[in-house]
């Protein structure tokens, strides 16, 4: 249910960062192990350093932006490039296009060789071809031969005054003097370790060229043109006439407006039986992503209103996430018979879209809430920490392993209690000495072990929760780094710096957290202090009383209707509530197949 995304990172200057060692290779296998966490929590702890030893203290990092998750996906060949989908963290343009790679989540495609990056939409047109420089690339020696396209650039050191991006890779320019090249005749711009691989087509633009290549006869560009020019008009409606009556045609709004009477979201399903799209009436978008779009949407003719999720097939096929869309069936469907997960009441399909129908969350997610106000007050931290451990040991005790624990995943309730969302990344039947070892995640919420590569456990989850309690307390990400090589190198070599005002049962709990060594890590087996549970952060809380959701929660959100999404990015609520199409060509070839059963109305969550 989240929505995650990227932004620019401001790369900390030369004197305001410790001095480090040389960077270790960018695969995950080759990064340095960090110093025993034993020995640097327990100088935690004591609230120092071991004497005549050394501990690296990472600098403390603002959250002023979401954060997508990353997974190995499969490899998209075109054109000899080696593309993969990427979650770009930094402003980047597209080498094709030349617009914005916006979005949230995987936003476009690099290719793992020579770094280039593009739309999904665009990577197959590119002209150069990979690997290594393009210069010399059978793509190149055609259109030189055939189109005479064979102009190298004339590249100059150059200084930009202004924020410039690479054309070849699209990512920013760092640094104050001459921190790139500029073509003498074109304007093309680039990092000096991309001079190589930029193909020779100096003053080529390469999207007419491939439009031009790729003419179709006028007939069917009249018709383009004319579908188009509909969809232009269609767009130009009113927005905000729109959403009103979207809200005017809701039943439960329409009571409140009467009666002033407040239905609260649905904690389930009438009837048990299939549903189907023709069942719900969509009201707002509450957020958008790669993935397709979640929508406020109501039940037709009744007061229940849910949060339904939308994602597309072609890009679940495309992104090889078949298996993970299932499990995320099968934990959401698992998750409601726990106070602290998020709850699925249906799903349901059509030829080209995946549906999750869930309980709607209006209370926002705690990324929003982080960002309104600095950081928690240490007891709303704890009481936020506590479900999030009783909904955590939940899951473990299954054979689940979470993996994306972060504060975009964890959602508030219209009476201030969290659930854990979005269950993607869940990897199952994780028993005993069991393990996994795909590399995914957030990469500010890895851990080391994912990072450098080994196998791991639910251990990993717990540094996860480490790292969230962190920036509950603090307001700051514990492991900083300009990019993800940096941030790698933080997590597996750093320690956090704790501020003063941390009290003593704070910082002890966050050392044995942030421990890296997984196995003497608090909530791993070998662990000497106990269970997560018994620890001093949590000797006020209530255990029993807080599992049967007796503890009254100390924010609650200020919620003005039933259909009120002002927790909620106005970015998105702002936009009309409606799926986008899936071209004809791709749905006729999609293979409908591994999405056979997909369909569940859940049993534990109806009426009658």
């Amino acid at each position: 249910m989240m929505f995650t995304g990227g932004g620019a990172r401001r790369r900390p200057s030369p004197a305001a960062r410790p001095p480090r060692a040389p960077r270790p290779p960018r695969h995950p296998s080759h990064w340095l192990p960090g110093a025993s966490c034993n020995e640097a929590g327990e100088a935690g702890e004591a609230g120092g350093e071991a004497e005549g030893e050394e501990v690296r203290r990472s600098r403390g990092k603002r959250i002023t932006q979401r954060r997508g998750a990353i997974k190995h996906h499969k490899v998209h060949e075109s054109s000899g490039h080696q593309f993969v989908a990427k979650f770009f963290r930094q402003p980047t343009f597209c080498a094709f296009c030349k617009e914005f790679l916006w979005g949230f989540g995987k936003q476009g495609y690099r290719c793992a060789v020579c770094q280039t990056a593009a739309h999904k939409r665009c990577h197959h047109k590119l002209l150069g071809k990979c690997p290594g420089s393009s210069a010399q690339s059978d793509t190149t020696v055609y259109l030189r031969e055939r189109f005479k396209v064979d102009v190298p650039h004339r590249f100059r050191p150059h200084q930009f005054v202004s924020p410039t991006f690479c054309d070849h890779c699209g990512s920013l320019f760092y640094g104050f003097f001459k921190q790139g090249l500029k073509c003498e005749d074109c304007d093309v711009n680039c990092h000096r370790k991309c001079e190589k691989l930029t193909a020779n087509l100096c003053g080529v633009n390469q999207r007419l060229l491939v439009e031009a290549l790729a003419a179709r006869p006028a007939s069917r560009r009249g018709g383009d043109a004319a579908s188009t020019s509909t969809a232009a008009a269609s767009n130009s409606e009113n927005t905000a006439d729109a959403q009103e009556k979207a809200l005017d045609s809701s039943t439960a709004y329409g009571i409140f407006k009467k009666t002033g009477r407040f239905t609260p979201p649905a904690r389930s399903i009438p009837r048990f039986r299939k549903y189907n799209m023709d069942d719900f009436h969509f009201i707002k978008v509450l957020g958008k992503g790669s993935f397709g779009k979640v929508l406020l949407a109501e039940l037709r003719e009744t007061e229940y209103y849910y949060a339904v999720k939308c994602l597309k097939k072609d890009v679940v096929l495309e992104d090889d996430d078949v298996e993970c869309t299932l499990i995320e069936r099968k934990v959401l469907a698992l998750g409601t018979n726990h106070p602290y997960l998020c709850h699925l009441f249906a799903t349901f399909q059509t030829d080209s879209h995946l549906f999750f129908v869930m309980e709607y969350l209006n209370g926002g997610d705690l990324m929003f809430h982080i960002q309104q106000s600095g950081r928690f007050p240490e007891e709303r931290a704890r009481f936020y920490a506590a479900e999030i451990v009783s909904g955590l040991k939940f899951l473990h005790k299954r054979g689940i392993v979470y993996r994306d624990l972060k504060l975009d995943n964890i959602l508030l309730d219209y009476e201030g209690h969290v659930r854990i969302a979005d269950f993607g990344m869940c990897k199952l039947q994780i028993f005993l000495d069991k393990t996994a070892d795909t590399f995914c995640g957030t990469p500010d919420y890895m851990a080391p072990e994912i990072i450098k590569g080994l196998k791991y456990s639910q251990t990993v989850d717990w540094w996860s929760f480490g790292v969230l309690l962190y920036e509950m307390l603090i307001g700051q990400s514990p492991f900083s780094g300009c990019d993800e090589d940096e941030l790698f190198w933080s997590i597996c070599n750093e320690m956090p710096s704790y501020p003063r005002f941390l009290s003593q049962n704070a910082l002890t709990i966050l050392t044995r957290l942030l421990d890296k060594d997984a196995r003497t890590r608090l909530g791993g087996m070998d662990c000497m202090h106990g269970d997560v549970r018994d620890q001093e952060f949590f000797h006020t809380v209530h255990w029993e009383r807080l599992e049967s959701r007796q503890l009254e929660a100390p924010f609650k959100p200020k919620v003005r209707h039933p259909l009120d999404t002002q927790y909620f990015d106005r970015a998105f609520t702002g936009e009309r509530p409606r799926l986008t199409a899936c071209e004809p060509q791709v749905l006729r070839s999609m293979d409908q197949t591994p999405f056979r059963g997909f369909s569940y109305t859940n049993p534990n969550a109806t009426d009658r």
